[in-house]
């Protein structure tokens, strides 16, 4: 739309009327509303990797734990443009690419069967989203797996790209040099 946010639209030239677009969308069929079973609290005891980590840097804990038995991570990281995109990682030291916060929304693109293609492998999978694109993961995969692992980020609305990307064009305006870059984002 006018403010960048993406809307999904049925491709009628390629579409085979199967009704599976309909079946998995949360919209149309949310999820029944529950209690938690079980609410924890926890910080990573590495007080370096909480320093450069939101949220108590319990996502590098979960990382190293599911990458050390062979498994896959999925995350939120940034194109070259800056842009919020998904993705997936299979080493340690890419987990600084998924590490921190980005209140910007993300391209989930064809994670969704990437996960089930390391799923049906047998491969352990951690998909870190939000609420929704959690709840969308599980709609697409239809079943539970017992190896994935699910971790649901607070979500609060996020702005629109359109906010994002004008506010990436004032801080380079700010540098005042011929070819400003921008080499790192933190919210925090």
């Amino acid at each position: 739309d006018k403010e960048g946010f993406l809307y999904p639209v049925i491709d009628e030239d390629v579409c085979v009327k199967c009704g599976l677009c309909e079946k998995v969308c949360v919209e149309c069929h949310p999820y029944e509303k529950h209690m938690p079973l079980y609410a924890y609290a926890c910080k990573n005891p590495n007080e370096s990797i909480r320093g450069i980590s939101s949220s108590g840097g319990v996502f590098t804990l979960l990382a190293e734990r599911i990458l050390e038995q062979n498994g896959v991570v999925f995350g939120s990281r940034y194109d070259a443009n800056w842009k919020c995109v998904h993705d997936y990682i299979e080493e340690k030291k890419d987990i600084v690419k998924l590490r921190g916060s980005k209140y910007i929304p993300s391209k989930i693109g064809n994670n969704f069967n990437k996960a089930l293609s390391f799923l049906k492998q047998g491969r352990k999978v951690l998909f870190v989203g939000t609420s929704c694109q959690i709840a969308g993961l599980n709609h697409f995969l239809g079943r539970e797996y017992e190896n994935l692992l699910t971790a649901e980020i607070t979500c609060h609305g996020i702005p629109s790209p359109f906010i994002w990307k004008k506010y990436l064009n004032e801080e380079t305006e700010k540098m005042n040099v011929e070819n400003p870059v921008i080499t790192g984002v933190n919210f925090r």
